[in-house]
């Protein structure tokens, strides 16, 4: 009984258009579904008239989203009922009720994970089309009723799903500070847990033109000496160094320092803390040209401060 009255609010509301709703809808012969993208994002978005757009959109390396741009504030904050239903035309006429869903006040009025954008992909993509309904936030007595129409959809959303095959592993948001971890001692090769990490930088900066700085920062955990220290970072800073200079990119757009066992980010005193501080950390910059370092400046020997 609890859980059929956690429903009942959402399906009172699927009815509500019947009942003299305000509803955004698109007309029968045309559907104005668009997808475009890139190897950075793709997006499927449908403009719908008087209201604005509604977008399903995935970023390299992130799971699908939803959200709704509209030129006017049409819902009141609260939860509004997200439905799949059979359009007007089709018989029998069904619907079915994919929860609740949270709204607010604006022009931005919803963002959705995964979870309920793949479920309103799978409802489009069978015919359905996908409506959201809530009390207008100008009338209380009046509903918004905002139908998704299903008109056109597949083949636009074909080249959605081919636009998402082509989607680089990761963004730049993602990759733009990378840490990668070394095993105790000297090594004289990468890992290969650091090595895919710094393919999946290069493939980035392939695409990515606009990133032209490298801050190389090289650590040790506090296990030897502390000139044995400094000396392993140094190695494990030209380890990396030599892997992104031998892959393409210049050695000038590099800024390389090694740091021996200073500024750990753990405690030295158990082994997951030591292994943490063990770590080369990559970050990358774009750079107005203007803005660039001098190329004297680009290695920089940090024992020098660690020694003073």
């Amino acid at each position: 009984m609890r859980k059929l009255c956690r429903y009942v609010p959402f399906l009172l509301c699927v009815f509500a258009y019947e009942c003299g709703a305000v509803r955004f809808t698109n007309g029968i012969n045309d559907s104005n579904w668009s997808a475009s993208g890139s190897v950075f994002e793709c997006r499927l978005a449908q403009t719908v008239p008087l209201f604005g757009q509604v977008v399903f959109r995935t970023r390299a390396g992130e799971s699908s989203s939803f959200y709704l741009r509209s030129k006017v504030a049409q819902f009141e904050a609260g939860e509004a009922a997200l439905v799949a239903r059979s359009p007007v035309w089709a018989h029998p006429q069904v619907e079915e009720v994919l929860g609740s869903v949270p709204v607010k006040r604006g022009t931005r009025p919803l963002w959705l994970g995964r979870e309920k954008t793949e479920l309103m992909l799978a409802g489009l993509n069978s015919g359905k089309e996908i409506a959201l309904l809530r009390e207008s936030w100008y009338d209380e007595a009046e509903n918004v009723d905002l139908a998704i129409s299903n008109i056109g959809f597949r083949s636009e959303y074909r080249k959605y799903l081919d636009c998402l095959a082509g989607l680089l592993p990761a963004n730049f948001d993602q990759l733009k500070r990378t840490s990668l971890y070394f095993v105790v001692g000297y090594t004289d090769k990468l890992s290969r847990a650091a090595t895919r990490k710094l393919d999946q930088i290069l493939l980035l900066v392939k695409h990515d033109k606009a990133i032209n700085q490298f801050i190389i920062d090289a650590h040790a955990s506090a296990e030897g000496t502390r000139i044995d220290n400094l000396e392993l970072s140094k190695t494990r800073a030209d380890l990396v160094r030599d892997y992104l200079v031998g892959h393409g990119i210049p050695e000038s757009q590099l800024v390389v320092r090694w740091h021996g066992e200073r500024y750990p980010v753990a405690s030295n005193a158990s082994s997951s803390g030591r292994a943490k501080n063990r770590r080369v950390t990559v970050r990358m910059e774009k750079l107005e040209q203007s803005d660039a370092p001098p190329a004297s400046n680009t290695t920089m020997a940090a024992q020098a401060a660690d020694e003073s």
